[in-house]
């Protein structure tokens, strides 16, 4: 698990001060070390692996380039990362986790869908397919590092010259003051989904909606998706993201032709599906229009 962290420039602390600083943040039983050369601080806890390296310089274009295309919700973004001259790489390792790949195509597009019907329905199973297990203690070890990588990215940007925050697992970009605003808010049941995950929304040629997470799978969960749908780009949005805050909350995994919902009339259908936008993988599929 990572996060990237832009900075105006090098930060006027030693390594050795930010490893006290972690150190502070999660305990004095931390084991704290230099490494590579004395470029990267290493902090162990619990098992656990948190690394943050310094690189005195920007941040390679084949990394942000994509990400800050993307970031509609930030107009700014090019304008405030013009010129920045060093940055900060944290990584969360945990030995308990399967070794995830987040999904990551480099260009910053919407995505890519086939033609879809106009009901807007796509491939599902009468039974449950085959798809792998998900495992509800990955969930929970996932979160877990989730938000302890946000407590570290956090700690580390107050005592620098941060601009932004770079998530990898969900490949988006968020400007500092956005990044502190939602930590500002965070616990265990109230979770940064904004930072954590990106919710891709888009209008198909017909007038229908879709959307697609990335993110849901670096916390070992399956990506939802949206497709064909008449509903409302609020009523998708708030949708996703409750259904994406209950799984990673509660630790669910969702089951094929599950209903979910917030009360007895406010109710939608999951099923479980081959992807129709990252080919080979299985997805969420949030089907709104189930109760209709």
């Amino acid at each position: 698990m990572i996060s990237i962290i832009p900075l105006k420039a090098a930060p006027d602390h030693s390594l050795s001060e930010l490893g006290d600083l972690l150190r502070d943040l999660l305990g004095e039983e931390t084991i704290v070390r230099l490494a590579d050369e004395g470029q990267t601080v290493v902090a162990e806890i619990a098992g656990v692996t948190i690394k943050v390296t310094l690189c005195e310089e920007s941040v390679p274009a084949e990394i942000i380039d994509g990400p800050l295309a993307a970031a509609w919700y930030w107009e700014e973004a090019k304008e405030a990362l013009a010129g920045h001259s060093a940055h900060f790489v944290v990584v969360v390792s945990d030995p308990r986790l399967p070794k995830i790949v987040p999904f990551d195509d480099g260009s910053g597009n919407e995505p890519q869908m086939e033609p879809f019907s106009e009901s807007g329905v796509i491939e599902i199973y009468p039974e449950a397919p085959a798809a792998p297990p998900l495992s509800a203690e990955h969930i929970r070890y996932s979160v877990q590092d989730a938000l302890l990588l946000t407590r570290v990215s956090l700690s580390l940007g107050s005592h620098c010259s941060p601009l932004a925050v770079y998530w990898d697992g969900s490949t988006s970009i968020h400007s500092w003051s956005a990044f502190e605003e939602s930590c500002s808010a965070m616990t265990p049941t109230n979770l940064p989904l904004r930072i954590w995950i990106d919710f891709r929304l888009w209008e198909a040629k017909d007038g229908s909606r879709g959307l697609v997470t990335r993110g849901m799978s670096a916390l070992c969960q399956r990506e939802l998706e949206v497709i064909g749908s008449t509903s409302s780009a609020q009523q998708i949005r708030a949708w996703s993201y409750t259904v994406a805050h209950y799984c990673l909350e509660k630790t669910k995994v969702l089951e094929h032709g599950q209903a979910v919902g917030i009360s007895p009339k406010e109710w939608i259908r999951t099923w479980i599906v081959n992807s129709r936008l990252e080919p080979g993988t299985w997805a969420t599929w949030l089907d709104l229009e189930a109760e209709e």
